[in-house]
């Protein structure tokens, strides 16, 4: 069995404004570093066979502050989605024109790509790739973004937006699945009881 322990990274002030971040390469902001020291306790007593994180810096610090000591492994394949012309600002932002590129590529985001960036197709196509590499059993974390997270469970769910499901992905959350080879366990989605007490996290 493989267990992987999917976990986003803390906030960055984009998340906080509501920004399009993709492969953006924002940093974490004070609330986010708070939120990756507050999950270091959840994390102590796991041993974990090997952990990996994207190369953008809010993965990476959040990795390497929520487990200290540990090698982290960076791979590219676990950036968040290029959103293209659309990063680093907000939906509101765009003019019509852009508005409507953006909900034309929301008709269909699993087949179209944004302007200049990626697709969920392409997204899941670099997350699968990544999982196909990984052994089959043994415990691995993973620290990457929400949309990442959110497209690996449609992938693994074979399952897409359309189908009516919606995950919400909080800043530091845990989401834990089991894989074996006659199927999937989900152990849990979008834990994120370590932050309770403290300002409500982005989804």
């Amino acid at each position: 069995m493989l267990e992987l322990w999917l976990i986003r990274h803390g906030e960055t002030a984009g998340n906080a404004s509501r920004r399009i971040h993709g492969i953006t390469d924002a940093p974490l902001n004070d609330l986010g570093l708070r939120q990756a020291e507050l999950l270091a306790p959840r994390l102590a007593g796991v041993s974990f066979d090997a952990v990996y994180a994207s190369d953008l810096q809010r993965a990476h610090r959040t990795a390497l502050t929520a487990l200290p000591g540990a090698e982290v492994r960076l791979d590219r394949r676990l950036r968040e989605m290029s959103y293209g012309v659309f990063e680093d600002r907000t939906w509101e932002e765009l003019d019509a024109d852009e508005t409507a590129e953006a909900n034309h590529w929301r008709e269909d985001p699993v087949g179209r790509r944004v302007p200049g960036g990626e697709s969920y197709g392409d997204l899941w196509a670099r997350l699968e790739s990544f999982r196909a590499d990984l052994p089959g059993e043994g415990r691995i974390a993973v620290f990457t973004h929400g949309g990442a997270i959110r497209v690996f469970l449609y992938g693994v769910l074979e399952k897409t937006r359309h189908d009516g499901l919606r995950f919400s992905v909080a800043n530091t959350s845990i989401t834990r699945l089991r894989l074996r080879p006659d199927g999937l366990t989900i152990v849990t989605l979008n834990d994120h009881a370590h932050l309770d007490g403290i300002e409500a996290p982005a989804t």
